[in-house]
C-alpha cells in the first residue's frame, strides 16, 4: 500500500514536470504582453524590474525542472516531500510576482487598464490550475498569493466600486481553490487507477507465466515418469519373451533364474519409482504427516552401509562413514532414512572415481549429516532446477537401471522442509558436492532436550 502511494506521488510530480515547459512559455508570453501594455500606457516605473523578475523566475524554474525526473526516480518519501516544498516555493514566488502587478497598473484611474490587469491575473491563475493541479499545496499557494495583493490594493483604493471588486476577487479566488481541489482529485484518482491497472496486469502476467511454468513442469514430470516406468516394463516384457521362448530341454533352474533375475530387478525398480511418486504426491498435496521420535544415528548409518556398500564396491568407489558414538537425532526416522538414501544414491550415481563420505558432526547445537562425494560437481545456481522433479544437472547421465531418477533430490528438498531440517548444498564444477541436513539433537530414547 505504501509503495503504491509513493508510486502515485512520483507520477504526480512527473506530471507537474511535464507541464513546466508550456507554463514557462505562457509566463514569458503573457509577461511580455503585460510589460508592453504597461509601458505604452505610460507606466514606466518598476516595469523593467517586474518583467526582469518574471524572466528570472522562468529561468530558475526551467533549471529546476531539468533534473527533476532523476530526482523523482531516486527520491524516497522524504525526498518527494522536499521536492514538493521546492515546487511550492517557486510557485509562490511566481504568484507574488504576478500579484504585485496591481501596484504598478491597478490605480482606479483607468478602468480599461484595471480590467486588463485583472484579466491577466485571472488568465495566469487559470493556466496555473491546469499545469499545477498535481501539486495541490503549490497551487493553493499560487492562488492565494496571486490574488491577495489585488484584494489589498482594492481596499487601499477604496470606494464602492473597488471594494465590490475586491469582494469579487475574493469570490473568484475561492472558486479557483475549489476547482483546484477537484482537479487534483481527478488527477490523483486517474493516476491511482492507472497504477492499480498496471499492478493488476502485472499480477495477471505473473499468474499466466506461473500457469505456463506449471504446465511445462507437469509435462516434464509426466514425460520423466513415463520414461522411467517404460524402461522396467520393457525389460519385463523382454525377459518374459525369453522365458516363453525356452524349449522344454532348456528349462533348467539356472536358465530360469537368469531370465527371472532381471524381471525381479525391473519389478523392484517400478516399486521404488512408484513409492517415490506416491511420497512426492503426498508431500505436494500436504497429506504427509511427521512422526518425530529419538533415532539412534547408528540405525541410520548401518542401514545406509547395508544398502549401498555393494553398489559402491561394484563401481570401485570408497564408501566411508564417520560419526561419534551414542548420537541421537530428533527426527522422523522414516523420512530421514528416505532423505539419506536419496542423497547417498545420487552421490554414488554421479561419482565415477574416488568415493563418498557420510559424516555426522556437531554444528551450532545441532547434528550435521553430510554426504560428500568426489563427483563432477555442479553450479550452485542450478540447485532450484535440481530440486524440481525430473530436472537433473546432466540428463545425459541418466541410468535407466536406477529407479526414480529426477525424483530423489526433489523428495529430499520437500521432506527437509516438512521436517524443518535445513538442507545445505555446497558444490563446485569439477570439485565434487556436499549435501548436508541440519538435525536437532535428542536425548537417548527420548525427545529433544529443552532449549535454553
Amino acid at each position: 500500500m505504501v509503495q503504491a502511494a509513493t508510486s502515485v506521488e512520483r507520477d504526480l510530480l512527473e506530471l507537474f514536470r511535464r507541464q513546466v515547459p508550456a507554463s514557462m512559455v505562457g509566463n514569458v508570453g503573457v509577461g511580455s504582453v503585460t510589460a508592453v501594455v504597461l509601458w505604452l500606457s505610460g507606466i514606466r516605473d518598476g516595469v523593467p524590474l517586474w518583467f526582469g523578475t518574471v524572466l528570472a523566475l522562468v529561468a530558475l524554474r526551467t533549471w529546476h525542472a531539468r533534473g527533476m525526473t532523476e530526482r523523482i526516480a531516486r527520491a524516497d518519501a522524504a525526498g518527494l516531500r522536499r521536492l514538493r516544498l521546492e515546487i511550492t516555493g517557486l510557485m509562490s514566488a511566481t504568484a507574488l510576482t504576478w500579484g504585485l502587478m496591481p501596484w504598478l497598473s491597478y490605480h482606479g484611474e483607468s478602468p480599461l487598464l484595471d480590467f486588463f490587469s485583472i484579466t491577466m491575473l485571472v488568465g495566469m491563475t487559470a493556466g496555473a490550475v491546469q499545469s499545477a493541479a498535481a501539486v495541490p499545496l503549490a497551487l493553493r499557494s499560487y492562488i492565494v498569493l496571486g490574488f491577495s495583493p489585488f484584494v489589498v490594493k482594492s481596499v487601499f483604493i477604496g470606494g464602492t466600486v473597488y471594494l465590490a471588486g475586491g469582494l469579487l476577487i475574493i469570490f473568484t479566488m475561492l472558486i479557483w481553490l475549489s476547482y483546484a481541489r477537484s482537479a487534483f482529485r481527478i488527477v490523483h484518482r486517474t493516476l491511482t487507477a492507472t497504477r492499480e491497472n498496471e499492478a493488476l496486469a502485472e499480477a495477471l502476467r505473473q499468474e499466466r507465466d506461473a500457469v505456463r511454468n506449471a504446465m511445462r513442469a507437469k509435462d516434464l514430470f509426466l514425460a520423466g515418469v513415463s520414461h522411467d516406468l517404460r524402461q522396467p516394463v520393457h525389460a519385463i516384457a523382454l525377459y518374459l519373451h525369453v522365458l516363453r521362448s525356452l524349449r522344454q530341454d532348456e528349462l533348467s533352474p539356472e536358465a530360469v533364474d537368469r531370465a527371472a533375475s532381471p524381471i525381479e530387478t525391473a519389478c523392484r525398480t517400478m516399486s521404488t519409482q512408484l513409492g517415490r511418486l506416491l511420497e512426492l504426491s503426498r508431500l505436494e498435496a500436504g497429506e504427509a504427516r511427521v512422526h518425530r521420535s529419538a533415532m539412534p544415528a547408528t540405525q541410520l548409518l548401518d542401514a545406509l552401509r547395508a544398502t549401498f556398500a555393494p553398489q559402491a564396491e561394484s563401481k570401485g568407489l570408497d564408501l566411508r562413514f564417520s560419526a561419534p558414538p551414542d548420537v541421537w537425532l530428533d527426527t522422523d526416522p522414516r523420512l530421514l532414512q528416505s532423505m539419506a538414501d536419496n542423497l547417498v544414491s545420487n552421490a554414488l550415481r554421479y561419482t565415477q572415481a574416488g568415493g563418498v563420505l557420510v559424516s555426522l558432526r556437531r554444528w551450532q547445537g545441532r547434528w550435521r549429516l553430510a554426504v560428500q562425494d568426489t563427483g563432477p560437481g555442479f553450479d550452485e545456481a542450478l540447485l532450484p532446477e535440481m530440486c524440481t522433479p525430473y530436472r537433473r544437472f546432466d540428463d545425459r547421465q541418466r541410468d535407466t537401471q536406477d529407479a526414480g531418477q529426477g525424483l530423489g533430490l526433489a523428495l529430499v528438498a520437500r521432506q527437509a522442509q516438512l521436517l524443518g531440517h535445513a538442507l545445505v548444498v555446497r558444490s563446485r564444477p569439477g570439485r565434487g558436492s556436499s549435501f548436508s541436513l541440519l538435525i536437532p539433537a535428542a536425548v537417548e530414547g527420548g525427545a529433544a532436550p529443552a532449549s535454553r
